[in-house]
């Protein structure tokens, strides 16, 4: 190696939270790590995802970083808001919600560049060279030797290291750059979005106030994240503060197109009764599109180089799992990180099973994803389809985190029964929503409806109970859904 260059052991491409978790994990496992991040912009844009859930704010917890949250909205829980018939009485419109009641975690509500920003200040103070604006004007990646020229305030100079990690996310640097190749995959979704200022007060667009989410949850229900679900797709209201809403739609684009992103956002505002409610005077900033949601890396690593979070996959943000699968990766990696640059030990064994392992949780995650979109609008199916979600995520994931901490590096993985009842009950619930729209009927609800999802994480033995009243919920949802297809057809019958 040339030593007029700056030695590193780790070079990280992007500067946003996956850089940062990775480089913090690897300073708090051996501080002498050299590390530099190169990051393009002088701020940090928006970016899809301004949400986090319990498993995140665990992860964050366990690094220490849990005051970066104080600037933040706590996330109060989540709701779904179904309109089946687009009626302009908000009585008609059905809820399924899921407060946060009192307990051992919370969630927030992120504004990126803020969190994003102080992340990378955190991984400054802690030892971490970062070049910023930075521009790279050549690169060399070779099998454990990276070497990239870069220009910072028309400075020019050279840096090398063992390690390179993309954490460029959407941008996909490796992806782009090294030809890295995607696997084929059947979720197929696009987003809009844009920040708004002065969205209508909730009396207009909103349900009935629910006296039990005020007065037993966290706090009000205007700082949950709430979704209203619509044919293939659902809109995000997230409220960042007092004057910034943000309003956004994830749609499956084999069944939804258009010619022009801006003419096409802003006409669903005049043609949905609640949308056009929520917005009526409000102003928003520049509609963003992004064209391709979903995508997987078929490889995460080679020798010499990885990626981390975006860079290598993005499934879906509709229950927020991004930076749950980032901070997971990152525990992986400082894992790798140490062997290799702390003990110089290269176990390719070890790498190939962190490629497997998250390829097939990115697998496992997909299949939860790829029938759900074509029951988005349907209240009972689509409130059955969720409680069965809460049962896997939280009996599969967070309790057991809560109770064992070395269950936060696990990602959610479906082995093959899982699977198989998994696909049953996707198919299952696809067939009673074909039968229904060729028979024209919605969900049968009555005036104000409103289900609660059960779903605590408490400060008590009652934790451990936890997942069994889930899980019953959730059969008890399904059997519901089929007692009211059982009893439509003797109807029909008659």
């Amino acid at each position: 190696m040339d030593n007029s260059k700056a030695q590193y052991d780790l070079i990280l491409i992007g500067g946003g939270a996956s850089a940062s978790f990775l480089a913090l994990q690897l300073l708090e496992k051996n501080p002498t790590f050299r590390i530099a991040i190169l990051e393009k912009e002088a701020t940090f844009p928006p970016k899809l995802g301004e949400s986090i859930v319990d498993q995140t704010a665990l992860f964050l917890k366990s690094l220490a970083l849990e005051h970066l949250l104080d600037k933040h909205a706590i996330k109060t829980g989540v709701r779904f808001l179904f309109n089946e018939s687009n009626s302009k009485d908000i009585q008609d419109v059905a809820e399924f919600a899921s407060p946060t009641l009192p307990g051992y975690i919370k969630a927030y509500h992120l504004n990126r560049p803020v969190f994003d920003e102080d992340l990378l200040q955190t991984c400054i103070e802690r030892g971490t060279i970062v070049y910023r604006p930075a521009q790279l004007i050549r690169t060399k990646f070779e099998p454990f030797y990276n070497e990239i020229e870069i220009e910072v305030d028309g400075t020019r100079s050279t840096i090398a290291s063992k390690w390179c990690v993309d954490a460029t996310g959407r941008a996909r640097y490796f992806h782009n750059e090294l030809g890295w190749e995607d696997l084929k995959i059947n979720l197929n979704t696009g987003a809009l979005t844009a920040h708004f200022h002065g969205v209508y007060d909730p009396s207009e667009w909103d349900t009935a106030r629910n006296d039990y989410w005020e007065t037993q949850s966290i706090g009000s229900r205007a700082f949950s994240t709430t979704h209203l679900m619509r044919k293939n797709a659902w809109w995000w209201i997230i409220k960042l503060d007092e004057n910034t809403t943000s309003i956004g739609m994830v749609f499956d684009k084999n069944k939804i197109s258009f010619e022009d992103p801006k003419s096409f956002f802003e006409a669903q505002f005049e043609t949905d009764a609640q949308l056009k409610a929520l917005t009526k005077n409000a102003s928003h900033g520049p509609v963003r599109h992004v064209e391709q949601i979903a995508y997987v890396s078929e490889k995460l690593f080679a020798k010499g180089q990885a990626v981390i979070g975006d860079s290598g996959a993005f499934i879906d943000p509709l229950i927020s799992p991004g930076l749950e699968l980032i901070g997971q990766q990152s525990i992986w990696l400082t894992e790798l990180l140490t062997n290799d640059l702390g003990l110089n030990e290269y176990k390719e064994d070890a790498w190939k099973k962190y490629e497997k392992t998250f390829l097939k949780a990115y697998q496992s995650r997909l299949l939860i994803y790829e029938n759900a979109y074509g029951l988005m609008d349907s209240f009972d199916l689509f409130s059955a389809w969720l409680r069965q979600g809460n049962f896997v995520y939280f009996g599969f994931i967070v309790y057991p985190t809560v109770l064992f901490k070395s269950r936060l590096k696990y990602p959610l993985q479906f082995n093959f029964i899982e699977r198989t009842a998994l696909l049953y009950f996707a198919r299952r619930f696809d067939k009673i929503h074909q039968r229904r729209a060729t028979q024209q009927r919605i969900s049968s609800t009555s005036k104000n409806t409103i289900a609660y999802s059960g779903v605590r994480v408490p400060k008590s033995p009652r934790l451990v109970l936890m997942p069994f009243s889930l899980f019953f919920r959730a059969i008890f949802a399904y059997f519901r859904v089929e007692w009211i297809e059982f009893r439509s057809f003797f109807t029909k019958k008659r």
